[in-house]
């Protein structure tokens, strides 16, 4: 299957508002469905002619049987792709993370002055890895070691870093980290030898920002380690310049088309398919509005065959949307943050990156026991936020093969 391919779509709309919103993006009026032919999908083929394919599910056996063959065979791929998210997450070090209860929370330690929203406060190594053993204990399943701010300039200037200085930031936290458990471990990074130097330290995951653009070793150096990695959408490959053209013409077709070239380039270089995870990049190169369109759409990304992932904590746009000023102190911005991670949850999605974890995490366990006909109390004698007590050695769902 070519990677373009890869982008056909499968976009879910449940009432005809959202099926109005999704044909708007490539011009067609489509017809009227009455009330009881929802939810539809909006079939998108890339590259093809045709326009947009409305499918009713109640009716989809029938209205894919009237295709062309060719249309036919790649619109049931589609949907073969849409209707079987991956269940677990291959990592490096025999590691392999449970996606069945999904999404898991990933914790963010930046370890960083200059980062937009924790620049500063875990800086010292041990500090660092004392706040990561706090966010297992929390109920992280991952914990994202960053050393190299990627906001954008919006948030002020930020200091040229070197490969060296990253390396120095961020390798006594990794080798820190390992030392008091064996829970999973991402380096968020754009350098390939940091990745390099970070997965041979005990890292399981690498999550490039770049989608693996930035550096043309990166996919390599994941292959070689049997290593997880996140390929995240950004405009560009430079943080800083990246918000200054957030226009597109059909913004979850782009994403999802960049997004498949980028799984491409990683199975060229031999990652396999079950140890990527896709992210389409909130805040990176995108609209506040856009933003709110991915989330509203984000079930389309399932599509790739890839498990997805979404970083929207205390960013801008939550900021903005859910009324707080830019200046709001880190609880201002966390009911914005937990509807980010219910519509995550709700699209499907296998992990939501987060700073404030211990409330996600507990957020996320509530949202599922009401869902859940007959749910098991959680008997539960973890810490709460700003504790730190020793994780277990092995967590549920974390497994070695």
């Amino acid at each position: 299957m070519t990677a373009a391919h890869l982008a056909d779509l499968v976009i879910p709309a449940a009432d005809p508002a959202l099926l109005s919103e999704i044909a708007s993006w490539d011009g067609f009026r489509p017809a009227t469905f009455p009330r009881s032919d929802f939810p539809v999908d909006v079939v998108r083929l890339a590259g093809s002619a045709s326009r947009p394919l409305v499918v009713s599910r109640a009716r989809r056996a029938e209205t894919l049987k009237a295709l062309p063959a060719s249309l036919r065979d790649r619109a049931s791929a589609a949907f073969a792709r849409a209707g079987a998210p991956p269940r677990s997450l291959a990592l490096a070090h025999g590691r392999s993370l449970d996606l069945t209860d999904a999404p898991v929370v990933v914790g963010v330690v930046n370890v960083t002055p200059d980062s937009f929203s924790d620049g500063g406060l875990w800086l010292d190594a041990n500090r660092a890895v004392e706040r990561a053993v706090e966010l297992f204990a929390q109920g992280a399943a991952i914990v994202d070691v960053g050393g190299e701010s990627t906001k954008p300039s919006t948030y002020g200037e930020t200091n040229d870093l070197t490969e060296k200085e990253e390396i120095d930031r961020v390798l006594p936290v990794i080798e820190g980290i390992r030392r008091r458990t064996e829970q999973p471990l991402s380096i968020d990074t754009r350098r390939a030898e940091v990745a390099r130097r970070a997965l041979e330290a005990g890292a399981d995951l690498v999550n490039d920002v770049s989608g693996l653009r930035f550096d043309e070793r990166m996919a390599s150096v994941i292959a070689a380690a049997d290593a997880g990695a996140i390929l995240m959408h950004m405009r560009g490959i430079d943080p800083r310049t990246m918000q200054r053209d957030t226009a597109y013409r059909h913004l979850v077709g782009e994403v999802a088309a960049e997004l498949a070239q980028a799984v491409g380039r990683a199975a060229a270089a031999g990652v396999a398919a079950g140890s990527i995870t896709i992210d389409p990049g909130l805040g990176f190169g995108k609209s506040a509005e856009g933003n709110l369109v991915l989330l509203r759409h984000l079930a389309a990304f399932h599509t790739l065959g890839c498990s997805v992932a979404v970083g929207a904590s205390r960013k801008g746009f939550v900021r903005r949307f859910s009324g707080v000023g830019d200046d709001s102190s880190a609880p201002d911005r966390l009911p914005g943050s937990l509807a980010c991670a219910a519509a995550a949850a709700d699209a499907g999605a296998a992990l939501v990156r987060v700073h404030d974890v211990a409330e996600t995490v507990r957020f996320l366990r509530m949202r599922a026991a009401i869902r859940t006909p007959t749910p098991t109390p959680v008997d539960r004698t973890a810490p709460g936020p700003g504790a730190a007590a020793e994780p277990p050695a092995e967590r549920a769902g974390v497994t070695r093969s």
